[in-house]
């Protein structure tokens, strides 16, 4: 669409430009789904170390503060990976 080049029917992007043909989907890559996931599981591990700050039914606040600051370094690295900068 922005380049107007011609696509064959079994192409699904553009070689010149890389944009989607018209009406194909395309996935998201691995990378971004695993990026995702980690932002979710860094935020859930917070929130278990918020818990652990007002009841003995979570793990020790050492263990979920140092999981917490692991999944950062691992999220910050799945966002590079993705593509996604923040």
């Amino acid at each position: 669409m922005s380049c107007n080049g011609i696509l064959r029917k079994g192409e699904t992007a553009c070689f010149t430009c890389g944009d989607p043909a018209p009406g194909h989907k395309t996935k998201k890559p691995f990378a971004q789904q695993f990026a995702l996931f980690i932002t979710i599981t860094f935020f859930a591990s917070l929130l278990l170390t918020a818990a652990s700050f007002f009841t003995d039914r979570t793990p020790p606040f050492t263990a979920c503060l140092a999981a917490s600051i692991i999944l950062l370094f691992v999220k910050r690295s799945a966002d590079q990976v993705a593509g996604r900068r923040t």
